[in-house]
């Protein structure tokens, strides 16, 4: 059995949920290095020197290594050359310090870009988990690249290209499976976001006032994480809309978020950005219909021939809503389908034969690959 290293620098959330699913669903001998969840500033700067001292009193060798974004990977393999050598090394970008979006007023901090930048150019494969993130990376690589006193090259943005590859995320939907909850009343929208800059909670906010002020009827569930920073928008809206929320704030557990997505229509999403979208993929599993921006991964993950309910601004988002309001809704089985493509069923054959490729040196643009 191949035995391999994975390195998680911030081990909590989405990234330890995805490293759960990837231990379980593949067939290879893993040793984990992980830091518990805390400052990521922090865990981009120190994770390095802190996962290499700790492989120190690890035993043996491995046939691969999976490091994921918030690691610097360039590091971390100078730190541990004469322990691991030429082991083949993948950087698995969850999200990225380039394109993330930054709060008002806040200036880029190009460290975080640098280590993502030396990290995709140490490493075997650039895998990345849309192809939307992987091109929206090197795209932002690329402009940088024009601009005087960059720090980064065309032709270490082309050696990263040719070596990238684009691996989902595998999704856990057991919590999803189970009795039907709707009942038949008013749609009943979702927020299942965190309630941050980011997401941008205030347009949610200001569509379903102005919803609730054309006298439209409709219900609403907020659920999400708050987050360290949460926007006012949410207690607003609450405020606001009264009767109409039907649950208000993070769900105790992964049951009962399963019967929230069981029980809502209408998945909005007003976000910022999206590499993935996970929150969207679970309520679609869930037979939820989609209403989200017509760009970052969405197009991805929502039916070609459903990419009408996406929109391109709050006019768009408005427009939308009424329809799905007041008219009939979409069938739910296509969403549903869609969405159970990135299941761990499915999800977890692709990344054992990837694990199995880089551990023969047959990575994107390697000796061996394709």
């Amino acid at each position: 059995m191949l035995r391999g290293l994975f390195l998680q620098p911030f081990d909590g959330g989405s990234h330890r949920a995805f490293l759960e699913g990837l231990r379980r669903h593949t067939r290879l001998d893993w040793t984990v290095l992980a830091l518990p969840p805390g400052e990521w500033r922090k865990r981009m700067r120190r994770g390095a020197e802190e996962l290499a001292a700790r492989l120190e009193v690890v035993p043996g060798s491995f046939d691969f290594l999976v490091a994921t974004d918030m690691l610097d990977l360039a590091d971390f393999l100078a730190l541990t050359r004469r322990r691991l050598g030429g082991v083949p090394a993948m950087v698995y970008f969850h999200e990225n310090q380039v394109t993330y979006p930054r709060l008002r007023g806040t200036k880029f901090n190009s460290w975080f870009g640098q280590i993502n930048y030396a990290s995709a150019l140490a490493a075997d494969a650039a895998v990345f988990n849309s192809a939307f993130h992987r091109d929206d990376l090197l795209g932002a690589f690329r402009q940088l690249e024009r601009e005087p006193n960059n720090w980064l090259t065309a032709a270490g943005i082309d050696a990263i290209a040719a070596k990238s590859a684009v691996l989902p995320l595998g999704l856990d939907f057991s919590h999803v499976d189970g009795p039907e909850e709707r009942d038949g009343g008013p749609p009943v929208l979702l927020w299942n976001h965190r309630w941050e800059f980011d997401k941008a909670p205030e347009l949610f906010e200001r569509a379903l006032r102005r919803l609730a002020d054309e006298g439209l009827a409709f219900r609403v569930i907020i659920a999400g994480e708050p987050g360290d920073n949460p926007s006012p928008a949410m207690w607003r809206l609450r405020e606001a809309l009264g009767e109409r929320v039907l649950h208000f704030g993070y769900a105790e557990g992964r049951a009962e978020y399963g019967r929230l997505l069981r029980r809502a229509d209408i998945a909005v999403s007003t976000t910022r950005h999206e590499f993935f979208g996970i929150g969207m993929a679970e309520a679609m599993a869930a037979g939820c219909i989609p209403c989200a921006p017509r760009r970052y991964a969405y197009p991805e993950l929502v039916p070609a021939q459903w990419h009408g309910l996406l929109w391109e601004d709050e006019a768009g988002l408005m427009a939308r809503l009424r329809e799905l309001l007041t008219g009939p809704l979409p069938p739910r089985e296509p969403f549903r389908a869609a969405a159970r493509r990135f299941a761990w069923t499915e999800a977890g054959p692709r990344w054992q034969a990837a694990l199995e490729s880089l551990a023969a040196g047959r990575f994107p643009g390697g000796p061996g690959g394709p």
